[in-house]
């Protein structure tokens, strides 16, 4: 059991985890979107893998604490092979993109490497510019690479994956409290555990309100709409459960893996 633990927290510690969870969250949209593409799945995993080293490996450099930094420290020679190989890997399918979505990629990563170095520190834009770049990442990449129409409908979707990203991403910073109280602005540093809570089950009602019109007026399957809805609620009570005396586990596994539920209901609901 104990060695079983130690693999989930390598592959959490290393960030294979958080890049496994977007690229199922990739996959989901290729059911929404009804369009697929491999290499943009393949770019999405490596890219993520090694942005989310890079960001940590700056802000430990800088003395920024964090609760993995003995970990890092420990493992340093894996993390830069890590990221070394990674940041090969996503160069290689860069080159490979259309010239519309290398721009996206361009974008999104000039953020992503400025984040560490003081755009975290903007008050309350840290959760928005998460959000912001899975949400491009997991669906926008998709759109853009095969030419799907950025229509009323695709839009929704594009609002509605920020929404349930926006609605996870929540507990992380109450998680990240004791962490962020003295140095970032964030929703439960000024709000408080209870409302940023509140906070995350509104934009999932939300997400669920906008599943129902496109259910209405845009052909979604009511067998994806259930599975939306009830991933929602699976969501709703993880992110209720959550507060700052949760083991870092409970945020980094559970609360993670609701990209990969959120998968599994949709692929569940293609076979009913």
């Amino acid at each position: 059991m104990n060695g079983v633990k130690s693999i989930f927290n390598h592959l959490i510690n290393s960030n294979i985890f958080v890049a496994t969870c977007i690229i199922v969250l990739a996959l989901s949209s290729q059911i929404l979107l009804e369009s697929k593409n491999g290499y943009i799945n393949v770019f999405v995993f490596f890219a993520t893998i090694f942005t989310y080293n890079f960001q940590r490996i700056v802000r430990i450099k800088n003395g920024i604490a964090h609760k993995r930094k003995e970990w890092l420290l420990n493992n340093l020679a894996f993390i830069y092979s890590l990221i070394t190989f990674s940041g090969f890997i996503s160069l290689f399918f860069f080159f490979q993109f259309k010239p519309n979505t290398q721009i996206l990629i361009l974008t999104t990563g000039i953020i992503s490497v400025l984040y560490p170095f003081g755009l975290r520190k903007i008050p309350f834009l840290k959760i928005f510019i998460i959000s912001s770049i899975w949400t491009i990442s997991s669906m926008g990449l998709l759109i853009s690479e095969n030419n799907l129409p950025l229509n009323s409908n695709t839009i929704l979707q594009l609002f509605s994956r920020f929404l349930f990203v926006f609605a996870i991403t929540i507990p992380f910073d109450i998680r990240d409290v004791k962490y962020d109280k003295n140095n970032i602005k964030t929703i439960p540093v000024l709000l408080g555990t209870f409302f940023s809570r509140l906070i995350a089950i509104l934009s999932l009602i939300a997400l669920k309100i906008i599943s129902f019109y496109q259910h209405l007026y845009y052909n979604l399957s009511v067998n994806i709409l259930i599975a939306i809805i009830l991933c929602c609620c699976f969501s709703s009570v993880l992110i209720i459960k959550s507060d700052e005396n949760k083991d870092d586990f409970y945020f980094s596994f559970w609360i993670e893996s609701l990209s990969i539920f959120f998968y599994l209901f949709l692929m569940i609901s293609l076979f009913i």
